[in-house]
């Protein structure tokens, strides 16, 4: 498939992109707390945890991801990343307290918020949002 608007990168969050900007950025970051008892059980077992576990509440890659993600997004631009099934209010207020706008959850196909999200203030709401 030749798709000539998308341009994918590997990177350890943002460490590759050097001050480069996006419309959107979408993300399914590690989400389970440490302490899970999931982590024991079925093919979650043989998954690398790294890819798993993301601090004892799960969150510390989202924090990351919506501290960082600001300094990467276009004036409007939409960060977008999954989390776990009860993690949709923690993740709306992470977004709210580094500045996203347009903050919002979306259900899964089983009504669960699973996906949570913001858009980058433009420049002249970001000046607004310091004073």
């Amino acid at each position: 498939m030749n798709i000539g608007n998308v341009r994918l990168l590997h990177s350890d969050w943002f460490s590759a992109l050097h001050g480069e900007c996006f419309d959107i950025i979408v993300s399914n970051p590690p989400y389970i707390a440490a302490g899970n008892a999931h982590l024991t059980r079925g093919d979650v077992r043989f998954e690398p945890r790294s890819a798993l576990v993301s601090g004892a509440d799960g969150l510390d890659d989202i924090r990351c991801i919506t501290a960082q993600a600001r300094d990467h997004l276009n004036p409007d631009g939409w960060l977008l990343f999954e989390h776990g099934y009860d993690q949709a209010e923690q993740a709306r207020a992470l977004l709210q307290q580094v500045g996203f706008t347009a903050v919002f959850s979306a259900r899964d196909l089983a009504g669960i918020e699973r996906v949570s999200g913001g858009s980058c203030p433009s420049p002249a709401r970001k000046a607004e949002s310091v004073l």
